[in-house]
């Protein structure tokens, strides 16, 4: 039964890259031209973070109880479907919709990953995990190293609405798989009082400054790059063209990271791969200096290698977790924590830029670097999976 999940997870995984993968920098860009400021990305990431971290428990608890999680799962990837379409419909003129288009985003979010994660938590082998998590990563990127470069040439040379209309029909796609997964649920709902408890358990406490620090570098380095590029360096053309091919380079390298970390030296992979990651994130501010677009290219590579290797690390350390610890115990405290740094992070980031200029981004892309090294908090329970 595990493998019959494990290969429809993939198949689920193959339609929904197509979509996914292009959502981040289409979405940013396309805020930013809508808006005609900073802020906006930050003022989104706000909204649809505060929403997510009060009802994404309820929900989980409400798709354990009803004993059809998968459901939920399909539920959130409608709602995907919707506000991608949403953001198709979006023009100056309605620009109402772009605010359903962030609600019906918002309860995606919180139908899908932490469903996703108890999922895949539960149908992995934790002996075989990292092989397990590479191969997702790989068919997410050969199948998703072409929607970005479509994505940013539609954009550019149609609309945007376009691209979002193609994530649209992506996922709708993506949900037939799920349709057919077979898992049962684990039955235990979690009060605030429950989850505090988890959240006090030693092996959960170690490692909960990991995604403090996780929320902290995604928020400020990833749309501060995507914004940089489009504003001052080249046109949404040449950001799909350069995620596509810097995505394809990167899945012909990313097996090595999920055969070493079964190899049982995850430890001591995971620390060093947390200082080269840091230290390649570091690399972009030297853009700065020269943009040149043949170093862009090379630093764009090099750092989605890196990024790529210490995901398949980083992912298989919470999935290896749940498999043979609990399910739910660690996934819960990733998105408890996440749901708590995100919409401070970002009200924060909001409001300075009212005030700071575009160029301040820079700043962004040093300290997300620097935060990135929260993730060698991961291995401190790592005892538990000998």
């Amino acid at each position: 039964m595990k493998n019959k999940n494990l290969n429809l997870f993939y198949i689920h995984e193959l339609l929904f890259a197509v979509s996914e993968t292009m959502l981040g920098f289409v979405l940013v860009l396309f805020m930013y031209k809508l808006f005609d400021h900073v802020s906006a990305i930050f003022f989104f990431n706000t909204a649809w973070s505060i929403l997510y971290g009060l009802i994404f428990i309820p929900v989980f608890n409400l798709a354990q109880r009803l004993g059809q999680p998968k459901y939920f799962m399909a539920l959130g990837m409608i709602f995907y479907v919707l506000s991608l379409s949403l953001f198709g419909l979006t023009t100056p003129e309605k620009i109402h919709l772009f605010y359903w288009g962030t609600f019906f985003f918002t309860l995606y979010i919180s139908f899908y990953w932490m469903t996703r994660h108890w999922f895949f938590s539960v149908i992995s082998d934790y002996k075989k995990v990292g092989k397990q998590v590479s191969s997702l990563a790989i068919l997410r990127m050969f199948v998703g190293f072409l929607s970005p470069i479509i994505a940013g040439y539609l954009s550019f040379f149609v609309s945007f609405n376009a691209a979002f209309w193609m994530g649209a029909i992506a996922g709708l796609f993506s949900i037939v798989p799920i349709l057919f997964f077979d898992a049962k649920p684990h039955g235990t709902e979690y009060t605030l009082k429950e989850v505090k408890a988890v959240m006090k358990r030693p092996e959960i406490k170690a490692i909960s400054p990991t995604y403090v620090w996780e929320g902290i570098s995604f928020h400020m380095h990833s749309p501060a790059w995507i914004l940089i590029f489009g504003i001052f360096i080249g046109s949404i053309k040449d950001l799909g063209l350069l995620v596509g091919v810097a995505t394809f380079v990167t899945a012909v390298l990313t097996r090595l990271a999920g055969h070493w970390f079964d190899a049982r030296k995850r430890k001591k992979l995971m620390t060093r791969l947390t200082f080269v990651n840091s230290l390649g994130l570091l690399s972009y501010s030297a853009i700065f200096f020269y943009p040149s677009l043949g170093f862009i290219y090379l630093i764009d590579i090099g750092n989605r290698f890196i990024g790529s290797m210490h995901r398949t690390v980083a992912d298989s350390y919470l999935y290896a977790y749940g498999n043979k610890v609990h399910p739910v115990h660690f996934a819960l405290n990733r998105e408890v924590h996440l749901s708590i740094v995100r919409p401070i992070l970002n009200i924060i980031l909001a409001i300075a830029f009212l005030f700071l200029p575009a160029e301040a981004l820079w700043i962004l892309i040093i300290l997300g670097a620097i935060t990135s090294l929260g993730w060698l908090y991961v291995v401190r329970s790592d005892h538990l999976l000998h």
